[in-house]
């Protein structure tokens, strides 16, 4: 059925297909009353008989149309015609954020940030009306010609009074935006919405998502237990403040993150203004699923807790006595127990979608015959290691184990060793389709010896490699003779002494040598007095200045084009694998210079380095 050349409501006359999405398809139309473009937005013909779907699209219609902001797509009508229901709305000539992200890559931090700024200034004023989007992806921004962003698609959006949800209810989203209450199938609110916009600007700053995975269960259950690999590790020309903000935003606990989207656009713009400003402080197995090209919107089951799981969460879990908890505990502990469930209840939707599997207990019952399993041993495994083993397997088998994160204890084992287990090494437990172990892992000593770090090239390389640590760094220039400059110098403490996460190290970093006195005053004058007797015509000759510097190949990927900038105009360019150096020698008639470094297109550090 094409809806080409179609009129409805006598005045919107349909002229091309524009995009689609999983709930609708949007058209190019002509408003022959106001003589515009507009754009309308048509449930998709297999879903007009849907009363869930016609509810959530109608939804859409009245949760935007009471929104007006710069940065919201406006809607002008409503309607229902022939059985087709539709939005009319604001057209925009220009492409999808996502889009864009994909043709650029790594956008640089300013853009990024600008752009974040925008779409935080359209869900403040959503928030401000109590409407949650609970969609916010870059394939549902829209970007005109002028840098505008739009925030459109409110299809999924809800009052903010009407936000709880039970786990009988079904999370929907783009999986590689949503926050963790939403893949749980929890109570969302503001702050969902800024865990998503923490994604986007995540993606932007790096050029990928934090969690991805084929299968999108198992990107939801990152979501819930993952930690995200900082941004500056993908890409150094982040500053700090700025990762802190995305870091920030994105905190899996709820009361971890920005309570508001007008307090995120506040740290924004501060560090849009000063980028070297602290101004965060610290915070509180699966049935392949298909991806649907262009990241539209999935309709994904919210993981569920059946009765027979939380009563073997029970057994697994300490019993404490009850206690009155406010609303914050009550989010940590949710926080807590859905590790437990989480894979299991994965599990349980697996068994749903695939005939290939058997039915879990609680679901299909147990497994007939009453035989029993022996817990393996893995205490002593890395969890890694276990989970290779014992979990991703490709193979049918009559049983699986599934190794669930317990809690992370501070000890002299490798970070991530699993110390302890739940049921322990040898329990026989009765044989079904997914055997759940607990374990408790380590999370490596607070306390370490302090390497050496001095003639370290990259003041930010030392940064970032102590920070990863729990250290922080403190850099003094000072003038030396002998270390190049931007090198480290000393530190204090000194290599081989114990330091514990949270300390201070202080770097000293060479800014090349002092420059050379002047000639004592008694010759001075005798040289000016002779520059006064030289010939008008005459002048003096320019000195040269010079000074080397050694430039590194990258640390995260097998090679990179290297390329070197005095003052602006290129002096070095060449491709360095992972591992190898060269030596720059940087000349000029001034002082000092202003050199900056870039791989593959991208700043990595930019400073002032004398010359002599």
């Amino acid at each position: 059925m094409t809806l080409i050349g179609k009129v409805l409501a006598g005045r919107y006359e349909i002229l091309e297909k524009v995009g689609s999405g999983g709930m609708a398809v949007v058209y190019k139309a002509k408003c022959k009353l106001l003589n515009r473009f507009v754009a309308v937005k048509v449930l998709r013909p297999d879903l007009q008989n849907d009363e869930e779907f016609v509810r959530r699209f109608n939804v859409e219609a009245q949760a935007a149309a009471s929104l007006t902001h710069p940065n919201i797509v406006s809607i002008f009508d409503v309607g229902n015609e022939d059985g087709l229901h539709y939005i009319v709305m604001e057209y925009i000539k220009g492409t999808t954020l996502k889009e864009y992200i994909d043709a650029k890559h790594i956008l640089p931090w300013r853009e990024a940030v600008g752009y974040a700024v925008q779409i935080a200034k359209g869900l403040e004023q959503a928030h401000k009306n109590s409407i949650i989007h609970r969609d916010i992806k870059p394939h549902n921004i829209i970007m005109k010609d002028d840098g505008v962003l739009k925030v459109t698609d409110f299809g999924i959006a809800r009052a903010n009074v009407q936000s709880t949800m039970t786990c009988e209810d079904t999370a929907i989203g783009s999986v590689h935006y949503i926050s963790p209450e939403q893949a749980r199938g929890g109570y969302t609110d503001e702050r969902s919405d800024i865990y998503s916009l923490g994604i986007v600007l995540y993606e932007m700053l790096t050029g990928t998502v934090p969690f991805d995975s084929e299968r999108p269960v198992t990107v939801a259950i990152m979501h819930l237990q993952d930690e995200p690999v900082p941004p500056r590790e993908h890409n150094l020309s982040i500053p700090l403040p700025l990762e802190k903000i995305v870091l920030k935003a994105m905190c899996k606990e709820v009361s971890g993150r920005y309570k508001s989207a007008s307090e995120m656009i506040l740290d924004l713009e501060d560090v849009l203004n000063d980028p070297n400003r602290g101004i965060i402080e610290e915070t509180a197995e699966e049935d392949e699923l298909i991806i649907p090209d262009g990241g539209q919107t999935i309709k994904m089951p919210a993981i569920k807790i059946d009765k027979k799981v939380e009563k073997e969460e029970e057994e697994v879990m300490p019993k404490k006595a009850p206690v009155k908890k406010n609303s914050s505990q009550i989010d940590k502990k949710k926080e807590r127990k859905v590790i437990v469930v989480a894979i299991a209840c994965a599990i349980a939707l697996i068994a749903l979608i695939s005939a290939a599997f058997l039915s879990i207990t609680g679901i299909g019952g147990m497994i007939s015959g009453g035989e029993t399993v022996e817990i393996p041993k893995l205490e002593g495994m890395m969890y890694e290691e276990a989970i290779d083993k014992y979990v991703d397997i490709d193979e049918e088998v009559e049983y699986r184990f599934n190794i669930v994160r317990g809690k992370t204890t501070e000890s002299d084992s490798e970070a991530g060793t699993i110390l302890s287990q739940d049921p322990e090494y040898g329990t026989k437990v009765k044989k079904k389709d997914v055997i759940i172990i607990t374990v408790e892992l380590s999370g490596g000593s607070s306390e370490f010896v302090l390497k050496n770090y001095t003639r370290y090239k990259d003041s930010r390389e030392v940064e970032m490699e102590v920070d990863k640590l729990g250290l922080t760094a403190e850099f003094e220039e000072e003038f030396s003779d002998t270390i190049p400059t931007g090198s480290v110098i000393r530190q204090e403490p000194e290599a081989g002494t114990t330091v514990k996460k949270g300390d201070k190290i202080v770097f000293y970093v060479s800014k090349g040598p002092e420059e050379e006195t002047k000639n004592d005053e008694d010759e001075g004058n005798a040289n000016n007095t002779d520059e006064e007797n030289k010939p008008v015509e005459q002048k003096p000759e320019v000195k040269k200045k010079s000074t080397m510097i050694t430039i590194y190949g990258p640390k995260d990927k097998e090679s990179a084009l290297v390329q070197v900038s005095v003052n602006g105009s290129n002096v070095y360019s060449k491709n360095l694998a992972k591992g190898k150096s060269d030596v720059v020698k940087l000349e000029g008639t001034t002082n000092t210079v202003t050199v900056e470094i870039f791989y593959d297109g991208v700043s990595q550090q930019k400073s002032t380095v004398h010359l002599h």
